[in-house]
């Protein structure tokens, strides 16, 4: 579906709105990709900031554009539909992308022409810039990405302007799960391509529309997943819920006393311990038991699709965990037992044999003998049962 030359131009659209303090990361991340075809676009929404002092400095190097809009929906799909690149991306005035991104994008859509698109790992970072957490690309899987959580992460996405046209632009309804719905409706058109390098940073802190949107957030990202989705309350429902109650809850406490007391510290411990229970049962049932670090639970299951004769899992048991120690997996094929056996400790590779005859599509069921929680054994504050690491697992 991507259909262009070897060094096809790249358009980056950043919408933008008194964002002074931080755009110059950004034009400056842009600009300094080492791929020449890149073209860049402001659409400034009217700063009354330095902004547009800052962008002055690279006039020659960027179309800036400072005019009234509808929203950030709006500024990016002008932006996208006045440039000329056959793969668009969007980075927001607070973003950045890393060294060589670009360059990795265009390589992968050039290896993968059908890609509706293609993202990375992505580096969350706090306002003075210092990383908290890194969010590595897992598997594609349409089914999770509907019905789970976007796990795309937008600064790290780039998408081919062949799929954006035929599914339609960024929806301008939209003010939180734009990014969500845009990738949804690219993945029923064509496949998007994960990539196993970090490609941007992400700024996150609490003035940020993800932590600031409250139930506004979840009522939109509620409706995303119903429109696109089969079930009325999906995993993703109980996923965006416990963020929204996490952040109510915070919210009261620094708005009540009591609540920020001593005496109200067993009441947030109770309310804290129920939200994660409810997120961890959506995670595993979004996840179906195998998480984005690879980790796979007590119980997981994947559907494979293709003409593969042999099961290929490639995976590791920590050593460093003695409750893992003896483990033993149980794999069955659409109910069909196929292994059964225990494992030692360090790396592991199975090749197992499927039953002749089967469907074009099946159901992998691996269940663990032996698990352990992280933050039992003071580790991290990880509630996740944990039993294998698991690196991979497809037909061939």
């Amino acid at each position: 579906m991507f259909a262009g030359s070897e060094m096809p131009w790249v358009t980056i659209v950043t919408p933008s709105l008194n964002q002074g303090p931080f755009i110059g990361g950004a034009i400056e991340s842009v600009l300094g990709q080492t791929y020449p075809n890149v073209e860049y676009i402001i659409m400034d929404a009217g700063s009354t900031d330095e902004t547009k002092a800052v962008a002055a400095q690279y006039a020659d190097r960027l179309v800036f554009i400072s005019e009234p809009d509808r929203g950030q929906s709006h500024a990016i799909n002008k932006g996208w539909k006045m440039g000329r690149g056959g793969i668009l991306a969007w980075l927001c005035a607070d973003d950045l992308l890393l060294p060589g991104s670009v360059q990795t994008i265009v390589d992968t859509f050039n290896v993968n022409p059908d890609a509706a698109f293609a993202f990375g790992g992505c580096e969350i970072v706090d306002r003075q810039g210092v990383v908290t957490d890194v969010v590595h690309a897992g598997m594609h899987d349409t089914w999770k990405l509907i019905h789970g959580y976007d796990y795309v992460y937008q600064p790290a996405a780039f998408v081919s302007r062949q799929a954006v046209e035929a599914v339609g632009y960024v929806d301008e309804t939209l003010h939180f799960g734009m990014d969500w719905d845009l990738f949804i409706r690219l993945s029923q058109f064509g496949p998007g391509v994960p990539i196993a390098g970090v490609l941007a940073q992400a700024h996150v802190y609490p003035e940020t529309k993800t932590s600031s949107g409250g139930y506004r957030r979840w009522r939109e990202l509620t409706a995303i997943m119903r429109w696109h989705g089969t079930r009325r309350y999906p995993p993703a429902y109980f996923i965006y819920g416990a963020d929204s109650l996490r952040s109510s809850c915070r919210s009261l406490t620094r708005r009540h006393t009591l609540l920020a007391s001593r005496l109200g510290k067993p009441l947030r411990r109770w309310v804290n311990a129920a939200i994660d229970r409810v997120y961890l049962r959506a995670l595993q049932q979004a996840t179906r038991g195998w998480f984005e670090d690879n980790w796979a639970g007590p119980t997981m299951s994947r559907r494979l699709g293709g003409d593969g004769q042999t099961l290929v899992m490639r995976g590791r048991v920590p050593g460093e965990y003695p409750d893992l120690a003896g483990q033993r997996l149980k794999v069955t094929c659409d109910g069909t037992v196929i292994a059964d056996r225990d494992l030692e400790s360090g790396p592991f590779r199975w090749d197992l044999s499927l039953p002749m005859v089967r469907d074009e599509s099946i159901e992998i069921k691996i269940s663990a003998g032996r698990w352990f929680v992280p933050k039992r054994h003071g580790l991290n504050n990880d509630r996740r049962r944990l039993a294998i690491l698991l690196d991979e697992l497809a037909l061939a």
